[in-house]
């Protein structure tokens, strides 16, 4: 019979490519369960060539990777390999976009509304010529930093010296690069033609879409923090933002999304056992993660979601209290029930 391909959803159920899940690894026990169904599927009946016997291996894998998961809340195998694996390709039938809303629905998004400050000032400004390390000038950041919707103004008692003091700024002067609506060229800062476009026409579901698909797919959510990698949260949004349809149309705590993300990707536990997080233990480092940089720093700056902050007494931390918006409702849709 056929092995398991490299590119192949892991039998294990994870979604992953086998390549990136239990290839090499001793085989945990789901892949084990398969492996003996299969077997017991194979007893007793008889097979009249090779390419007959791996048929039938390759559809019993087939309707095993279609059933529909508990720890992925009713998605199959194969849909949380096409959510980590083809975002936006081949996955409209599970979570899809409305692309017919009109430009007044993108008015109050948060990342919106920074993006066409940001391209308004540079338009007054540019050519801008940048620092000599190749960041925006002190005078400019100020600027924004007193008009912008940014978390850093909560907490940042100090005068800014630098771009990259204001992280969200920081993060989204690149953002505006990758989507290719400002450039710097022999050390100036302008827009583009497609950002003249968008600051004279406005956003609409054709430029949101961009400039969600290039946050989620090319933009590193891990550069706006201090966790290490786990890319998993980045990578597994999409079935983020089903989990959200199924769990936080009234609001949530954000532990408890944070618990469900752990039970469709538990392999990320052994990741977090690598680094070394003093008085944190791995579930609560992953939870961590999953809260700031998937619920906060994405959906709550896209326009998904609400946060009620309660502060913990004698404590650094706070609880969240998450809720989707109107507008993730109307954005996104759920198909599969």
């Amino acid at each position: 019979m056929d092995k398991v391909g490299r590119n192949d959803p892991c039998p294990c159920g994870s979604g992953k490519k086998y390549k990136h899940c239990c290839l090499g690894k001793e085989p945990p026990p789901r892949i084990s369960s398969v492996m003996d169904e299969l077997r017991a599927a194979i007893a007793g009946k008889t097979f009249h060539s090779l390419d007959e016997a791996n048929a039938f291996a390759r559809a019993f894998m087939e309707s095993k990777n279609r059933v529909p998961q508990l720890d992925f809340l009713g998605l199959s195998s194969d849909q949380m390999h096409r959510l980590l694996e083809f975002p936006f390709v081949n996955t409209d039938e599970i979570v899809g976009i409305d692309g017919n809303l009109p430009p007044s629905a993108f008015l109050g998004i948060p990342i919106v509304k920074n993006s066409v400050i940001f391209l308004a000032k540079l338009a007054e400004r540019e050519p801008m010529k940048a620092t000599a390390k190749g960041n925006l000038p002190l005078s400019f950041v100020r600027e924004l930093f007193s008009c912008m919707e940014l978390p850093e103004r909560r907490y940042h008692p100090f005068p800014i010296r630098t771009e990259e003091e204001v992280t969200f700024l920081h993060a989204l002067r690149g953002i505006l690069t990758l989507c290719g609506w400002i450039k710097k060229r022999s050390g100036r800062f302008s827009l583009t033609d497609s950002g003249r476009k968008i600051l004279q026409g406005g956003f609409d579901g054709i430029g949101f879409r961009h400039l969600l698909e290039v946050f989620t797919l090319k933009f590193n959510w891990g550069f706006m923090d201090r966790y290490p990698p786990f890319s998993i949260v980045q990578k597994s949004f999409l079935f983020g933002l089903y989990l959200l349809h199924r769990r936080a149309n009234r609001e949530i705590e954000d532990q408890a999304l944070a618990d469900q993300f752990l039970r469709a990707f538990p392999q990320v536990l052994e990741e977090a056992r690598r680094y070394e997080a003093p008085y944190r233990e791995p579930r609560d480092l992953i939870s961590g993660c999953f809260s700031l940089r998937f619920l906060e720093r994405f959906c709550e700056y896209f326009g998904f979601l609400t946060i009620r902050r309660e502060a913990i007494p004698n404590r650094f931390v706070e609880r969240k209290f998450v809720q989707t918006t109107d507008f993730f409702r109307q954005y996104w849709q759920s198909r599969v029930q």
